[in-house]
């Protein structure tokens, strides 16, 4: 069986996928690889589309969610951005998720943009909960 989860700690998303496509396993045995999980309409999937849903799943259990990331200083997240090999898409995902529309300059450094922005946001929610509550 394949470690999905080290396959991805190892080559990054974009490896995981190109390794996979360029695999000789099956549609079938890919999708064997999800055993709790299918996506919408699998069975008629493309093998390639099969491997990036099984990818993006996989990577998805293995990070945190936008809450927990609110959570944390930006100092932290910064770490953690590292920590999982987040690549510039997943950072402008997560920033699109939380509407966070970066500026050129701010692209260039992505990572830093992308910790400043979201434990601002995290702090700007707790101190507005704090208000809520202390009403």
């Amino acid at each position: 069986m394949i470690d999905l989860v080290k396959l991805i700690e190892w080559l990054g998303v974009e490896g995981a996928i190109a390794g996979l496509e360029e695999s000789e396993l099956t549609a079938a045995e890919i999708s064997e690889l999800m055993p709790e999980w299918k996506p919408t309409g699998y069975s008629k999937l493309k093998r390639n589309d099969l491997i990036r849903a099984l990818i993006k799943r996989t990577r998805q259990k293995l990070t945190k969610s936008p809450e927990e990331l609110m959570a944390m200083d930006a100092e932290s997240l910064k770490a953690y951005f590292l920590s999982i090999k987040a690549s510039r898409k997943e950072i402008l995902e997560l920033l699109e998720s939380l509407d966070i529309r970066p500026g050129s300059v701010a692209r260039n450094n992505l990572t830093e943009f992308a910790a400043r922005e979201i434990s601002d946001i995290g702090m700007y929610k707790r101190v507005a909960q704090g208000a809520k509550t202390s009403d």
